[in-house]
């Protein structure tokens, strides 16, 4: 279709999966295999996203305040109601709280804490043991803690990111941000570019992906996600590298002039997000979703905000509230 070339796009990018470390374990494992399990969880990770489609990886870099187990206060159930337990938690350097948790079917005969780790002891069930950020995870314990993002990265290879230490950027969060009273964490993702086309003279609207239609290389379509991810949070450990700003210039510059590419959006927000989902920076407020667009001004690229991902995709006409709804996460 001679058209589509000249036809203006807007790109709308979506976390398509992800997956979260705590650093704590990759540094100090708790024992001898541990490593060597969260690389091959990293590993399955990367061949099941390889195996379905050619993505780079896209992570983040964040702390949040440190919480541990106390251990001067075992656990204990409740004396009315042996389903429900209390347990006690460390919050930073000096606060200190208490949740509870209820099982509503089978109930552990023992449950103990070290500092980094719960332990569910049963006669019924395999014993297991969590990892303390694991653990608040998976019973959507919410404690009122944000995330702040430190650094955003790209890489082919998570595992030899994740666990192989030699990062520039960690080196210096880890210089910059008190670990006495933060916990660092790693979140690795792959994204999701739907590309959306209007045809004016023919009323024809496409609606596809970049990994489908090629419009930008896959490797370039990796660098404007990172770029754009990097100056919408914008961290102090970041903030100095002025050249990777004329980068991104010219990736938008270069999407603009070869397919009239003239925004590109975001909407970050995981399917079941928890607490730990709810970052920010020293620039973003730190919420559960971030909705925001780039694009190319008269020199440099431009940055809006918006309240919701509706607002964001109205604001692109790409949805219209009269019309009906696109859902974004349909494409593939």
């Amino acid at each position: 279709m001679p058209e589509y070339n000249d036809a203006e796009k807007s790109w709308h990018i979506t976390i398509d999966s992800s997956y979260f470390l705590w650093y704590d374990l990759i540094i100090d494992p708790p024992f001898d295999e541990a490593k060597n399990e969260l690389k091959e969880i990293l590993n399955n990770f990367k061949e099941y996203v390889e195996c379905t489609n050619e993505k780079r990886f896209i992570y983040f870099v964040t702390s949040r305040k440190k919480v541990r187990f106390d251990v001067k206060k075992q656990p204990k159930f409740s004396f009315f109601d042996r389903r429900k337990l209390t347990i006690y938690l460390l919050i930073g350097n000096k606060d200190k709280t208490k949740i509870e948790i209820y099982f509503p079917n089978e109930i552990p005969t023992n449950i103990t804490v070290d500092e980094k780790f719960i332990y569910f002891y049963s006669e019924v069930f395999e014993s297991l043991a969590y990892p303390i950020h694991y653990f608040l995870r998976e019973f959507g314990i919410n404690l009122g803690i944000a995330s702040e993002v430190h650094y955003v990265g790209i890489t082919e290879d998570p595992v030899e990111r994740a666990l192989g230490l030699k990062h520039r950027g960690l080196t210096e969060i880890l210089y910059k941000v008190p670990t006495s009273e933060n916990d660092i964490f790693l979140t690795v993702n792959t994204f999701k570019v739907g590309s959306f086309t209007k045809i004016e003279e023919r009323n024809i609207d496409i609606i596809s992906t970049n990994s489908m239609i090629y419009d930008i290389p896959l490797d370039k379509e990796g660098l404007v996600i990172e770029k754009a991810l990097i100056y919408y949070f914008n961290s102090k450990v970041q903030e100095v590298d002025k050249k990777a700003w004329g980068e991104f210039r010219n990736l938008l510059a270069m999407m603009k002039k070869k397919k009239n590419i003239s925004s590109v959006s975001f909407h970050l927000e995981i399917n079941d997000p928890n607490e730990y989902d709810i970052m920010g920076s020293k620039d973003v407020e730190a919420n559960v979703s971030h909705s925001f667009l780039w694009k190319l001004g008269e020199i440099e690229p431009e940055l809006k905000k918006f309240n919701s991902e509706i607002d964001l995709l109205e604001y692109t006409k790409v949805f219209n509230r009269d019309l009906g709804s696109i859902y974004i996460d349909d494409i593939e």
